[in-house]
């Protein structure tokens, strides 16, 4: 250790200030904010580095027994249970999905009794006989099983005191979760599933019967804040609200007689998780911190109960065109719940989004997580991001934003109050709003489908338009339910229309020129057209523009796209323009200003560049070729 400080004795500490210098001399002139600086969707400023002095003191320590809720409870290791989704349809073929995945690598089983999304009045387990038929060579004992079965949960709880007595099995051994949550419901739905004044009433009798059949281990309500991931929400709202709900059910449920130790004792959160790889990971530690700080207002001794956080990888940013990028989010996503510390993880099917996962994406999705344990081995480290001035920042930046927010919503009159009036949904649907027009001009990229799209791809024969088309709410709401959708419907909505006319739209690159900018031009066009799934036919460049109007005007495509530099368009445009404007849609890739009213009069109508709202433009185009009829 002496010689480690020797060593370091050598360097000087360098400040901040001193990184900044070198950093605004390397720059060379540019505005070091606008230049570095950005703003994330939660309004956290995100610097280009960190030191110790951005992390306030006290935050982080390296000894374990300090802020031990912002890391796990577990002072070992960093494990956490692999989860598979089963969605029971046919008893017999849930049960042996079950057992073929704990064979090859599950650790645990999430059966969805019905649809997930949905909490319907019905289930396929009716009797103990169906449940044994379920749980059939499944070791309750040491395989751990989440219930996504909602108003459901108290019918299969019956069951489960049954089996439990039948089959000799140690109840204290067994570990089952439920997601019994009718504050969820009624954020999809708009309604809860019983009478509005029995709810919590219900739900404090449905905590004491799982008090007096499970073991500690196991759950039996649920906050799932992944609702607001899958509807686009931003991390901090996620945060704030999931601690809202848990905040209603501490309250409601103690009013019905059940301790507050009890209620948190019992309950989950189901987090979602998406691609800001270091701010997902700073989400699960602010979580733990931010609960321990919930129940130490609620005079609950937080050091005995922990966090109990599992993670569901989001489908707001999966695409269904080009779903093999899914595997690199999924791979991603994986990854930021394990580093921050998940107590168990669902890695959801690369292609659940446009149909029934089969046998060879589900194990994909559980092979990334069994790569991250085996190969990777991140469950032997203890809060692998710890000590991350970045992360660390970003943890008490989450800390203080979710708990400002927290309590305004707490000051209102709480979650589903707030909820009734719209104001949740409000601001759920301001985020989406801004989410849906980043991503309309591409300054929020979802590979394959609004940038480099794989222009030859078709999948009209291989999607489940019901799933494409999102979730609807079930039964007659009686207040405004969330939207639940993925960031990429707008997008495949426009390409399967292109998909389903007669004749696949064309466009013409008319390259000329400086051949540094028409092949810059000629990509960005492809790049631009191919999001609609429109045929590219590129060309090298013309030696003439003569040649150029004539290979046009002989060619099937119905957009002529005219790509060269903007110190040559005024000279090339004219007679572009005036030879094929009757005949083509033309455009000009790029936005010379100063030419733009002159090509304005020569009857040119149409700009692709990079400020282009390309969802919108590509849906104009679509409207022309079909009013030319071209399809």
């Amino acid at each position: 250790m002496n010689e480690t400080h020797r060593l370091f004795s050598e360097f000087p500490p360098v400040t901040a200030e001193q990184w900044k210098e070198i950093i605004i001399k390397e720059l060379k002139g540019a505005d070091y904010e606008k230049k570095l600086l950005w703003n994330s969707p939660e309004g956290i400023v995100i610097k280009p580095f960190y030191t110790k002095e951005d992390v306030p003191s006290n935050f982080y320590q390296s000894d374990y027994s300090e802020n031990v809720h912002i890391r796990r409870s577990c002072k070992t290791n960093n494990n956490w249970v692999i989860f598979e989704e089963i969605y029971v349809s046919d008893i017999e073929k849930a049960n042996y999905q079950a057992t073929d995945a704990l064979k090859r690598g599950a650790e645990g089983i999430e059966f969805i009794i019905q649809d997930k999304i949905h909490y319907e009045l019905t289930s396929l387990l009716k009797s103990k006989n169906d449940l044994a038929r379920l749980l059939q060579n499944i070791n309750l004992e040491k395989v751990p099983i989440r219930f996504i079965c909602g108003c459901n949960t108290g019918l299969i709880l019956s069951l489960f005191d049954e089996y439990l007595q039948q089959n000799y099995v140690d109840k204290e051994k067994v570990q089952i979760i439920f997601d019994y949550d009718p504050i969820g419901h009624l954020i999809l739905n708009g309604n809860f599933f019983t009478a509005e004044e029995h709810v919590f009433a219900q739900s404090a009798s449905l905590v004491k019967y799982a008090k007096q059949l499970l073991s500690d281990k196991s759950t039996a309500l649920a906050v799932n804040g992944y609702f607001f991931q899958n509807a686009g929400a931003t991390v901090l709202q996620e945060l704030a609200f999931s601690l809202a709900i848990a905040a209603e059910y501490l309250t409601n449920l103690s009013e019905h007689g059940i301790a507050v130790e009890d209620v948190a004792q019992y309950m989950t959160f189901n987090f979602g998780v998406a691609s800001n790889y270091f701010l997902e990971i700073a989400k699960f530690r602010a979580a733990r911190y931010l609960w321990s700080k919930l129940l130490e207002a609620y005079e609950v001794k937080s050091q005995n109960i922990f966090l109990n956080a599992h993670a569901v990888t989001t489908t707001w940013n999966k695409t269904a065109y080009d779903p093999y990028v899914n595997l690199l989010r999924l791979t991603t996503e994986a990854m930021s719940a394990v580093l921050g510390g998940v107590n168990s993880l669902t890695v959801r099917p690369f292609d659940v989004v446009y149909k029934s996962p089969d046998s060879f994406s589900q194990r994909l999705s559980r092979n990334i997580q069994l790569l991250l344990k085996e190969e990777v081995h991140l469950d032997r480290v203890i809060d692998p991001a710890g000590g991350s001035y970045y992360i660390e920042s970003l943890t008490f930046s989450l800390i203080n934003e979710a708990w400002k927010m927290f309590l305004q919503i707490n000051e209102k009159g709480g979650f589903v109050q707030l909820f009734k009036e719209g104001i949740i949904q409000s601001m759920v649907e301001q985020t989406q709003q801004k989410r849906d027009m980043a991503i309309a001009m591409r300054q929020e990229i979802l590979l394959g489908t609004n940038q480099y799209p794989n222009i030859n791809e078709v999948i009209k024969e291989q999607v489940l338009p019901c799933i494409l088309k999102g979730i609807m709410p079930s039964g007659k709401p009686t207040y405004k339910p969330i939207k639940i959708y993925r960031g990429a419907e707008a997008f495949e909505n426009l390409r399967l229309e292109t998909e389903q006319m007669k004749k696949r739209p064309s466009v013409f690159l008319l390259t000329f020129g400086n051949l540094a900018m028409r092949k810059a031009r000629a990509n960005f066009s492809t790049n631009f057209f191919g999001c609609a799934g429109y045929e590219i036919m590129d060309n090298p460049g013309f030696s003439t523009i003569e040649e150029g109007i004539n290979e046009a005007r002989k060619s099937t495509a119905e957009i002529v796209v005219i790509c060269s530099s903007d110190e040559e368009y005024p000279e090339i445009v004219p007679p572009i323009v005036q030879a094929l404007n009757n005949e083509k849609i033309l455009v000009l890739a790029g936005y010379p200003k100063e030419h733009l009213e002159n090509f304005k009069s020569l009857g040119l109508k149409h700009f692709i560049h990079i400020k282009s709202n390309v969802l919108e433009t590509l849906k104009g185009f679509n409207a022309l070729i079909k009013e030319g009829s071209y399809c």
